[in-house]
């Protein structure tokens, strides 16, 4: 493989499931804490109460994901991997310039209207944001969604400079995350998809002048 396949391959995130490379029993797990965040938010989050509701053993959770914080991670990542698959599948197959920057917008927008998903997630967040330990890992899957989004925009494709990429995926993820929450506080009188259309013909305005 050459230098420059490597690279174009190195920004390509895996589009495997988590979930599939766990053991039964740690998939289990990661269920059952899904079911108690949605249940009872964070605080419902105790290795006692996550081991009761899968079937299994305290321990077990120590086991498969060593303690709290890395089930945590691995429960936001299983949160929004289907999602970000889902942009990859729709989005790399088509040519680069409006159709594919309109894929990936309408597929963000799906995203941000999936309440249920991102109630879990911001209950995981602010606890991200005041452990020092739990903030580098949440951090390293915030870059995975930054290279999601760069791949879905042609990153190591040679059409737009990668470096010129990161600011537009960074930008898509703050959208995606802030309408989400106005869309969450006001499902019924908040039209997400105006404010997305606003956004497609800014990114794909934006792309055309860099090619």
């Amino acid at each position: 493989m050459s230098e420059a396949s490597a690279a174009r391959r190195a920004w390509l995130p895996s589009a495997d499931d988590p979930l599939d490379k766990l053991p039964p029993t740690a998939r289990r797990l990661l269920a059952a804490a899904r079911d108690l965040l949605a249940e009872g938010g964070f605080q419902a989050l105790s290795l006692q109460a996550i081991a009761r509701a899968a079937g299994e053993s305290k321990g077990s959770v120590s086991y498969h994901f060593r303690n709290k914080r890395g089930l945590v991670v691995a429960l936001v990542d299983s949160l929004v991997h289907d999602a970000n698959r889902a942009l990859l599948t729709e989005t790399t197959g088509l040519p680069m310039g409006k159709q594919r920057v309109q894929a990936l917008v309408e597929g963000e927008q799906r995203i941000s209207a999936d309440v249920q998903a991102f109630t879990g997630f911001f209950e995981v967040l602010p606890h991200a944001l005041r452990d020092p330990a739990l903030r580098p890992r949440v951090a390293g899957l915030y870059e995975s969604y930054r290279q999601t989004v760069m791949t879905c925009l042609g990153a190591g494709t040679g059409e737009v400079a990668d470096s010129r990429l990161l600011p537009l995926a960074a930008l898509m993820i703050a959208v995606v995350d802030g309408l989400s929450i106005q869309m969450g506080l006001d499902p019924e009188g908040f039209d997400i998809r105006v404010p997305f259309r606003t956004w497609g013909a800014m990114l794909a305005a934006h792309l055309q002048s860099e090619a």
